[in-house]
């Protein structure tokens, strides 16, 4: 099915909902993961990109945020690792710079990729890049197995040191931070996530002098009822969902992913089939209208082919759905 007849099917097909709260954006409200420690083709990949794929060029930051402008995007959501990895976000200047000259305008979120503060204190407490032990979240000091340092120090710090505020996604002029889910193996002290989050905020005010607007894998609220944040959202889960949208405190974030296959993966999970685009279009206008702040895996997820950029074997297919959306329901 070409691009223009999965448009005129949108156009067709879409049915708005009521007006949404008043949340005041610096962008666009669709928004796309950013990935950024590729050398070359990850294995597995369905779909290559018409582009050279080696981070290390500026000409590939470059042709993403081209890809992102040219799809309407708003926002990329940097999923950061921290310090000392290939995807620490001290290593974002060049999305800043491609910004200047491919997209001005186009803004930046932090997604702090929580399994990381597990891994990282792992390895310097010396059990090795492990998710075996599990992280205190009470451990604000760092003097058992937690540490503030690992989720602000070795993470928030150095996004908010590297984007400057202009290029940051902001929600009521507060920028926005996404925080991945609390996978309960992972953590002990569940309970006491919301005293890091006020640890996190504190630290942020304190050197930035700004108060970060935070969103949540919703899974944090059901370990933490005490939870404190401003919004949550619920990812995909293969042979389950392929789009959500999540209310909380009037805050309302979709999720939709474009298609999704890592039979590379270990173990391997269930496929979602992109079905010429459908899905993706059906997931837009399923959550879009309703949403505040819609969050797609990704605009270069290679790895796990959720990608929407542009590829000989669906042409602009994906970008022009995510064009239409964010011209039509913004």
């Amino acid at each position: 099915m070409t691009s223009r007849l999965i448009v005129a099917c949108v156009l067709a097909a879409l049915v708005c909902a009521g007006p949404l709260a008043a949340f005041e954006r610096n962008s666009g409200k669709y928004g796309a993961m950013f990935y950024w420690w590729y050398t070359e083709l990850p294995a597995g990949v369905q779909a290559p990109p018409q582009f050279p794929w080696d981070a290390r060029d500026a000409a590939w930051w470059s042709a993403v945020v081209r890809e992102a402008r040219d799809g309407g995007l708003g926002y990329l959501a940097a999923d950061a690792w921290g310090a000392d990895t290939t995807a620490d976000p001290a290593l974002l200047a060049p999305l800043v710079a491609a910004i200047d000259r491919s997209a001005p305008g186009l803004k930046v979120a932090l997604f702090d990729d929580t399994t990381s503060e597990v891994l990282r204190k792992n390895q310097a407490r010396g059990h090795g890049w492990t998710l075996d032990v599990r992280f205190d979240l009470s451990d604000l000091a760092g003097t058992g197995e937690g540490g503030l340092r690992y989720f602000y120090d070795e993470q928030w710090k150095r996004f908010f040191q590297t984007v400057p505020p202009q290029y940051r996604l902001t929600i009521d002029g507060r920028p926005v931070v996404f925080m991945w889910h609390g996978g309960f193996e992972w953590y002990t002290r569940q309970d006491s996530f919301h005293t890091m989050i006020d640890a996190l905020r504190q630290a942020t005010r304190r050197d930035f002098n700004v108060d970060p607007f935070v969103i949540v894998e919703e899974s944090w609220s059901r370990l933490d009822p005490a939870l404190r944040v401003e919004g949550l959202f619920d990812w995909f889960d293969p042979g389950r969902s392929f789009a959500t949208l999540m209310p909380w405190n009037g805050f309302r974030v979709g999720q939709v992913v474009p298609g999704y296959d890592c039979r590379v993966c270990i173990p391997p999970v269930p496929v979602v089939a992109r079905q010429d685009g459908r899905l993706y279009q059906a997931g837009l206008e399923a959550v879009a209208p309703g949403s505040d702040l819609v969050l797609i895996d990704g605009i270069d997820n290679l790895d796990e082919n959720a990608q929407l950029l542009t590829s000989p074997v669906w042409g602009r297919l994906y970008l022009a759905i995510t064009k239409w959306f964010a011209a039509n329901v913004p």
